[in-house]
């Protein structure tokens, strides 16, 4: 809902040259490590800006994924390939060089592995952070139309499914567990399947705040937006603070406002079927989400970490829900003086928890077949390869990323969150 969003820096990565000693190498062997080399090099050159579109993002991983498909799984004559059920059979190729990534909460140092899988799972992370900040590229323009709101929540959806993808088909394959706190670790991409799918939500909360839904609905989407930030953070609880501080405090806080969210239409709902008492009750706990929610801006502005320190509580839709929630609750401590004379009750209401539309789930990632280039005599011939020996770990700079510009116009519409 906001036009700010807590993101992780690129992975860095190795050069990867594809280069090999093959014994009678012909055109094809040659074209495929040569195309494979230059299909790595221009997606990692892509995905370093954000402004970049989906349409020349997806066509240049699908294209690297299909080019290092023989090195992952095996590949067969046409026949057995359309007979085969699942995937294949894992390739002799696997291991045959080593790829070194760093992960984003493990700083500079580089982890390596000799298995391709272990470089498909890292590149495919690494894109599904691009859907990431290309989101909060669109979401940071000063006018954004219907059209680029329902992108950036289509962006979202999609690097979900990476990510889902990455920990259900990659990571079960992996020849050794991944580093723990790594990008691969499943906890990991948890999180950040719960605060894609949770971003995708403020989108979804925001237009049911413009087109003036249903109060209860617009709760329950809001508190249903809120227990994925905070199922997210609690995922991240298990690591160490100095790795994982900065990114808890994000999720805290989005959680805290998206509670405080809840609370107030829960309460204009509450008043609307007159019961007063329970509504002003409801809008008093909004406040104390709010202020919860200040205080974890101010902390999260001062926290180290792998993220860009932004000010969240100085964006419009922070500044704008404090006064609705007065106004609600001014209203409803009026009415209850003139009209209800209700007491106000000690238990806070319970949100309703079964929002019925607008619940956001994964694009679901499929990853392309092997391409064209890949036969079973190119396979064969590189088969014979000697496995790659352990190199040496070593400190890779960070990856110079594109910056994104961030508007400063105030929205002019209600929710106050640009995301029209």
């Amino acid at each position: 809902m906001a036009h700010w969003f807590h993101r992780n820096m690129l992975k860095a990565t190795t050069d990867q040259k594809f280069e090999f000693k093959i014994p009678n190498a012909t055109d094809a062997t040659r074209k495929l490590c040569s195309d494979l080399k230059l299909s790595r090099t221009r997606l990692l050159d892509l995905i370093k800006n954000p402004n970049n579109s989906s349409d020349t993002i997806e066509p240049a991983f699908h294209s690297y994924l299909s080019l290092l498909y023989g090195f992952i799984w095996e590949i067969n004559s046409s026949a057995e390939q359309d007979q085969h059920v699942g995937w294949p059979n894992p390739s002799k190729l696997r291991n045959v060089l080593v790829y070194k990534w760093t992960h984003t909460l493990l700083g500079a140092n580089t982890y390596s592995r000799a298995d391709a899988v272990y470089e498909a799972a890292n590149m495919s992370v690494n894109v599904g952070l691009w859907f990431m900040k290309h989101a909060a590229m669109i979401a940071a323009k000063d006018d954004i139309s219907m059209n680029e709101a329902k992108d950036v929540h289509t962006m979202l959806r999609r690097a979900a499914g990476i990510f889902t993808f990455v920990q259900t088909e990659f990571l079960p394959k992996l020849a050794n567990p991944p580093p723990i706190g790594s990008d691969l670790d499943s906890r990991i991409l948890i999180a950040y399947v719960n605060q894609c799918t949770a971003e995708a939500q403020e989108v979804t909360v925001a237009r049911a705040v413009e087109l003036k839904h249903n109060a209860s609905l617009i709760s329950a989407l809001a508190n249903e937006t809120s227990k994925l930030f905070m199922d997210a953070a609690n995922i991240l609880r298990s690591f160490k603070p100095e790795i994982s501080a900065q990114w808890i405090k994000y999720l805290e806080l989005k959680a805290a406002f998206y509670r405080s969210y809840a609370y107030n239409y829960c309460g204009e709902n509450l008043l609307a079927m007159d019961k007063c008492g329970e509504a002003i009750r409801a809008l008093q706990e909004s406040e104390v989400c709010l202020k919860k929610a200040t205080i974890l801006c101010q902390e999260y502005g001062k926290t180290k970490g792998p993220a860009h320190r932004v000010k969240p509580d100085q964006h419009t839709v922070f500044k704008r829900l404090a006064p609705v929630v007065k106004l609600t609750l001014d209203k409803c401590n009026r009415e209850n003086g003139l009209i209800y004379h209700h007491t106000i009750p000690g238990e806070v209401p319970v949100l309703n928890t079964k929002a019925t539309f607008g619940l956001v789930s994964p694009i679901d990632f499929e990853m392309q077949s092997h391409h064209p280039l890949w036969n079973l005599d190119v396979y064969n011939k590189l088969c014979g390869l000697t496995p790659a020996t352990t190199e040496k770990e070593q400190n890779l700079p960070p990856v110079k990323e594109d910056a994104i510009h961030h508007s400063t116009k105030d929205p002019k519409n209600e929710s106050g969150c640009i995301l029209q």
